[in-house]
C-alpha cells in the first residue's frame, strides 16, 4: 500500500511531537503560570509526587505550625492506595494539583497513554475530593503534543515553578536544600520540594526537606513575605481562543517543515487553492481501481491534502459544523476541474494515473467521484489516525468540545479517483459534470445564510 511521506519524516514528527511542545511551555512560558504576580510580597510551596506515609503526615504537621497553605501535585496511583492522605491534605487546607497517574515522562507516552495519565489521575482526584482538579503539573515539566491539547482544551491551568530545591539530587542536604532556596527567595517565586521518593531522585530526599522547611518557613517571614495559595494568584481563566491561536500559530511552523521535507507543494505557489500536492511513486502491489485501472509499481500518483490555512480562512473561527462541511465541499468541488486541467496540460502532474488522499472524514468525498479504501492495520495506520485526529481537533470549530462526540467513530481511509474518473466527471474546461453536487452545495449554503 501507499505509505506517503511517512518514513521520510517520522524522525522529524517525533522531535516536533515532543521537544516543541516543551520549549513552547518550559522557556516560551506560553499558557503556564511559572511565577506569581509580583508586588504582593507572595511566595507560593508546591509539592509534588506524593501522597506518601513517610513523609506527607510530617510536611502537612510542619505547615500547619506555621499556619501557611501549601499546594500538593499528587500521582493518582499513589492517591488510590493512601486515599486518607489525599482527604487530610483537603481538611487541612491545601490544595491538589494532577501529577500525573504514574509518574511518567510525556515524551516516552503515545497519545493514548498520555491522555489516559491525566484523565485517570482528575478522576481519582475528584472522587476523593469532590471536586475536579483545576491545576495540573507535568513529569519533570516536559510534555508532548498531546499533552498540550488535552490540558489546554480541558481548561486544566498548568503550574511549573520559578526555582527548584533540588532536593531530589543525590548530593542534597538539609543545607544546601534551604541554601538554594534561600538565595533565590524573591517575591513571586514559585518553589518546587517533593514529599515522596520516585524514579530518577535519589531516595530520602523529602527526609531533607523536612529539615529544612522550619528555616525557611522563617525566613520567609522575616523577609517581610508570605505563604500563599494557588488559588489567591490566579485572577483570571486562560483564554480559550487565545489557546487556539497559539496551537494554529505553532502547527503552522510544524505543518511548513512537514511540508518542506516531505515535497508537498502549493500549486504555482496559489496559497488560495484547497489543496496542496505531491507528486509521487507508487511502490505497492497491484491496485485495480474501481473502474477496471490498475495502479501498478513504479506508476505516478497524486498525492492530495487540504490547505488547511486557506480552508480556516474561509470558515472563520466560530462557524458551525455543518456550514464547515458545505463549505470544504463546496471549494473541493469546485478544485477539482482545475486539478483535472493540470494533469491534462502540466508535464510532471500528467504523468499521474490517481489522485490519492489519506482522511478520516471520507464520507462526502464518495459523492464527488472519489472510492474510499482502508488502510492495512498496522503501525501507519495507527499513526495517521493519531495525526488526522490532531487535525481534526485543531481545525474543527468547535475545537475538542465539539468534535469528540463522533471523533472516536471516525477511521482514516485512502480516497481514490482515477484519472478517467476526473476527466469524466470534471472536464478540464472547468466546468463540473451535472452528477457532481455543485448546485445542491451552493444552495444548501444560501439557505444557511438566510437562516443566520
Amino acid at each position: 500500500m501507499v505509505e506517503p511521506f511517512f518514513f521520510k519524516i517520522l524522525l522529524t514528527v517525533l522531535l516536533i511531537y515532543t521537544v516543541v511542545p516543551t520549549i513552547l511551555t518550559r522557556f516560551g512560558q506560553v499558557n503556564v503560570i511559572t511565577r506569581v504576580p509580583r508586588g504582593k510580597g507572595r511566595v507560593v510551596l508546591t509539592f509534588d509526587d506524593g501522597p506518601d506515609p513517610r513523609y506527607t503526615p510530617r510536611i502537612l504537621e510542619i505547615l500547619n505550625r506555621y499556619q501557611v497553605k501549601a499546594s500538593f501535585f499528587i500521582t493518582g496511583a499513589k492517591a488510590k492506595v493512601y486515599p486518607d492522605l489525599i482527604k487530610q491534605i483537603v481538611s487541612a487546607g491545601h490544595e491538589i494539583g494532577n501529577h500525573g497517574f504514574r509518574h511518567k515522562a510525556a515524551w516516552l507516552l503515545g497519545p493514548c497513554a498520555t491522555i489516559n495519565e491525566i484523565a485517570e489521575t482528575n478522576r481519582v482526584i475528584e472522587e476523593l475530593t469532590g471536586k475536579k482538579p483545576i491545576y495540573f503539573r507535568p513529569t519533570w515539566g516536559l510534555d508532548n503534543l498531546f499533552s498540550l491539547w488535552y490540558y489546554w482544551s480541558r481548561g486544566l491551568k498548568v503550574v511549573l515553578w520559578t526555582y527548584m530545591s533540588w532536593d531530589w539530587t543525590k548530593r542534597a542536604t538539609p543545607e544546601s536544600i534551604t541554601r538554594r532556596v534561600l538565595n533565590k527567595l524573591r517575591d513571586g517565586v514559585i518553589l518546587i520540594f517533593h514529599d515522596s521518593d520516585s524514579v530518577g531522585a535519589a531516595p530520602g530526599g523529602p527526609d531533607r526537606v523536612i529539615a529544612a522547611l522550619p528555616q525557611i518557613l522563617e525566613e520567609i517571614t522575616l523577609r517581610g513575605l508570605r505563604v500563599a495559595s494557588l488559588e489567591e494568584i490566579m485572577t483570571g481563566k486562560n483564554s480559550r481562543s487565545t489557546i487556539k491561536r497559539v496551537v494554529l500559530f505553532l502547527w503552522s511552523h510544524i505543518d511548513w517543515i512537514i511540508r518542506r521535507l516531505s515535497g508537498i507543494k502549493d500549486i504555482e505557489n496559489n496559497k488560495s487553492f484547497i489543496w496542496r500536492l505531491a507528486l509521487r511513486r507508487y511502490h505497492g502491489r497491484e491496485w485495480l481501481m474501481k473502474d477496471g485501472s490498475v495502479l501498478r509499481g513504479g506508476d505516478y500518483y497524486i498525492e492530495i491534502h487540504l490547505n488547511n490555512d486557506h480552508l480556516l480562512s474561509l470558515i472563520g473561527e466560530n462557524s458551525s459544523t455543518e456550514r464547515t462541511a458545505i463549505i470544504a465541499m463546496r471549494e473541493i468541488s469546485r478544485s477539482l476541474p482545475k486539478l483535472a486541467k493540470l494533469m491534462q496540460d502540466d508535464q510532471q502532474y500528467g504523468k499521474a494515473k490517481v489522485l490519492l488522499g489519506i482522511t478520516l472524514l471520507h464520507r462526502g468525498t464518495v459523492r464527488l467521484g472519489f472510492t474510499a479504501y482502508e488502510l492495512k492495520p498496522g503501525l501507519f495506520r495507527m499513526f495517521t489516525g493519531w495525526y488526522e485526529n490532531l487535525l481534526l481537533t485543531l481545525f474543527h470549530p468547535g475545537g475538542l468540545k465539539n468534535s469528540k462526540t463522533y471523533r472516536k467513530k471516525l477511521s482514516p481511509k485512502y480516497i481514490i479517483m482515477t484519472r478517467q474518473e476526473l476527466m469524466r466527471r470534471y472536464p478540464p474546461a472547468g466546468i463540473p459534470d451535472t452528477r457532481a453536487p455543485q448546485s445542491k452545495i451552493v444552495e444548501r449554503e444560501d439557505h444557511l445564510k438566510k437562516n443566520n
